[in-house]
C-alpha cells in the first residue's frame, strides 16, 4: 500500500479546508466569462475573472492556476490546515506562497465532490516536464470515463492509473479497486486524491499487468503508456506517463494480449490505444493480431488517424517542448526517422473495448469510428454485445424467420445533383440519431426495406415482397440483402428480440 503525502490528521484538515472548493462552487465563481477563458485554455482570461479576496479565489489560483498568492491568503484559504503542515503541497517563501501541484476538483452527476492530484501541466508551469510527471485530468482520461461500460462488480482493476481518475469512476460500481502503476510517485498522489474523495483502493507498483499476474477481475480499464515511439523510457527521453520503453506499438499490444486471462466469465475490459497503420492501410489485421485465437471478443474504434510528423509534433508538444530548439530538433528528427525506417504510414489512435466470449473462436470488430457518438459512450457496449451475440447465434434461415423492427430515430437523407436532364438522385444516407449515431448510404431498397421491418413481419416475408417488386428471385435478393441485414442489426439501425 501507499501513504498519501500528507499525514492523515492533516489530510483531514485538509479535505474541511476544500469541501466547498468543487466544480459546482468554481464554475459559479468564475461566470460566463471565466468560464469562456478556461474553456479555451486563457489562463490569464481566468485569473482576470477572480474576485480579490474570496478564499475560493485563492485556491483556484494556488491549485488551478498555479500562481503565487501572499501567505496570509493562502493561510486563510487553507484553515484549519497550517501552511507548515502542507508543505508537501504548497511552498512558501518571501512572504508568497506556491501550489507544488495541482489539486482539481472533479465530480460526475452522480457521484464525487472528488479530488485529483497531480503536476500541473506545461500550459500551467511551461517547460519540459518531469520523467516522472503524473497527469491529471485531461481530454484522453475523460474520454476513455465515458467509454467504460458501467454495472456493479465485485473486483475492478485500473491499469496505469496514474492521478488515479478511472479509479474514482470504478469505485462508484465495483466493491473492490485495484489501481497499478510503474510510478511511486503516481500512486503515492493517487493515494491523496483517493481519501480526500472518501475512496479505499488497493494501490500496487508495477508494468502493466504485472501486478496481477494470478487475479481475476469484472472490469479492467487502462489509459496506459501507448504512444508508438522508438521504445523510449524514463531512463532516456521518455515519461512515465506515456511511454512503456517497449518499440513501436508493443505497449498496447502486450496489454491488449494479456487481458483476457484477467478477465472473469462475465468480464469486461475498456483502454485506450495507439497503433501504427502500415503501408499497405491494414490497421484492422495489426490489431486483430494482438488478440489471442479464444477467450475474448472485441471492438476497436479507430478515433482518428494522424500522419507521422503530426503525431510527433503532438507529443513533443504535450511534454512542453519548444519548436525550434535544439532539443526539439533533435527528438524530433530522431522520432521521425525511426517511423520512416520501418515504414510507418500513420498512427491510429482510439479505443478498445473486450469481453468474455461465448463462442469458440474469437470475434475482433475493427472499424473507424469518427462521428461524435452519444455520451456516455461505455452505455452502447451491452446493446453491441447483445446484438453480435444474437447474429452469432442465428443463422441465415433462422434471421429470415426473425422480425426485426426498424430503431426510432431514424433518419434518411437524400443528396440530388442538377444535370442535363434535370435532378438526378445521387446519395441516399441512412442515420442513427442516437446510441452511436451510424451512417450509411442506402439505396431505394435498402431504404425501403428498413421502412418495412415492422416488428411483426417475418424478414424473410419483407425480402419476398422486394423481390416480387424489382422482378428478382427471392433466393438472389435474399443472398444480397442478409450480409446488410446483419450489419444494419449490428449498428442497431434493426433491432431484434
Amino acid at each position: 500500500m501507499y501513504d498519501p503525502i500528507l499525514g492523515y490528521a492533516s489530510l483531514t484538515l485538509l479535505q474541511r479546508a476544500i469541501e466547498g472548493y468543487t466544480v459546482d462552487a468554481v464554475h459559479d465563481l468564475l461566470g460566463p466569462i471565466g468560464r469562456a477563458a478556461h474553456q479555451r485554455g486563457d489562463l490569464a482570461g481566468v485569473a482576470r475573472a477572480l474576485p480579490d479576496d474570496e478564499p475560493l479565489a485563492t485556491l483556484v489560483r494556488l491549485f488551478l492556476l498555479g500562481v503565487p498568492v501572499s501567505e496570509a491568503a493562502a493561510r486563510a484559504a487553507l484553515l484549519p490546515l497550517d501552511l507548515s503542515a502542507a508543505a508537501p503541497l504548497i511552498d512558501t517563501s518571501g512572504g508568497e506562497a506556491r501550489a507544488r501541484l495541482e489539486l482539481r476538483p472533479y465530480a460526475t452527476d452522480s457521484a464525487g465532490p472528488w479530488w485529483v492530484l497531480s503536476d500541473f501541466g506545461s500550459d500551467v508551469r511551461p517547460g519540459p516536464l518531469a520523467s516522472d510527471h503524473v497527469l491529471g485530468i485531461g481530454g484522453a482520461s475523460l474520454t476513455l470515463a465515458q467509454a467504460t461500460p458501467r454495472r456493479p462488480v465485485d473486483r475492478a482493476l485500473d491499469v496505469g492509473t496514474g492521478s488515479g481518475v478511472q479509479a474514482l469512476h470504478a469505485g462508484t460500481h465495483a466493491e473492490t479497486v485495484v489501481a497499478t502503476d510503474v510510478s511511486d510517485r503516481a500512486l503515492r498522489l493517487a493515494a491523496t486524491g483517493a481519501w480526500l474523495s472518501g475512496q479505499t483502493w488497493e494501490l500496487r507498483a508495477g508494468s502493466l499487468l504485472e501486478p496481477v499476474t494470478s487475479e481475476l477481475f469484472d472490469l479492467i480499464v487502462a489509459n496506459p503508456p501507448f504512444v508508438v515511439s522508438p521504445g523510449f523510457d524514463r531512463s532516456g527521453d521518455g515519461f512515465d506517463y506515456r511511454d512503456s520503453g517497449l518499440t513501436g506499438d508493443a505497449a498496447s499490444a502486450v496489454l491488449v494480449g494479456g487481458i483476457p486471462s484477467r478477465l472473469t466469465a462475465d468480464g469486461t475490459a475498456s483502454l485506450l490505444g495507439n497503433w501504427i497503420i502500415p503501408a499497405d492501410g491494414d490497421w484492422s489485421g495489426r490489431v486483430e493480431s494482438w488478440f489471442p485465437e479464444l477467450g475474448c471478443d472485441a471492438w476497436v474504434w479507430q478515433r482518428e488517424v494522424v500522419e507521422p510528423g503530426a503525431y510527433v509534433t503532438m507529443w513533443l508538444r504535450d511534454a512542453g517542448e519548444t519548436p525550434g530548439t535544439p532539443r526539439w530538433v533533435e527528438r524530433y528528427g530522431r522520432w521521425c526517422d525511426w517511423f520512416d525506417a520501418n515504414e510507418v504510414a500513420a498512427l491510429g489512435m482510439g479505443l478498445i473495448t473486450i469481453w468474455r466470449a461465448t463462442g469458440t473462436s474469437a470475434q475482433v470488430h475493427c472499424e473507424d469510428v469518427p462521428q461524435a457518438v452519444e455520451q456516455p459512450a461505455g452505455a452502447h457496449l451491452w446493446g453491441w454485445i447483445a446484438r453480435r451475440r444474437w447474429l452469432g447465434a442465428h443463422d441465415d434461415a433462422a434471421l429470415l424467420a426473425a422480425r426485426p423492427r426498424h430503431a426510432d430515430g431514424l433518419v434518411l437523407t437524400r443528396r440530388e445533383t442538377l444535370r442535363e436532364q434535370g435532378w438526378t438522385e445521387t446519395f441516399t444516407q441512412l442515420r442513427l440519431s442516437h446510441a452511436m449515431r451510424w451512417e450509411v448510404e442506402a439505396d431505394e431498397a435498402i431504404s425501403g426495406l428498413v421502412a418495412a421491418c415492422d416488428g411483426a413481419t417475418p424478414l424473410g416475408v419483407v425480402l419476398d415482397v422486394l423481390a416480387a417488386a424489382t422482378g428478382a428471385s427471392s433466393d438472389a435478393v435474399a443472398g444480397a440483402a442478409l450480409p446488410v441485414v446483419r450489419d444494419l442489426i449490428a449498428r442497431g439501425f434493426l433491432e431484434v428480440p
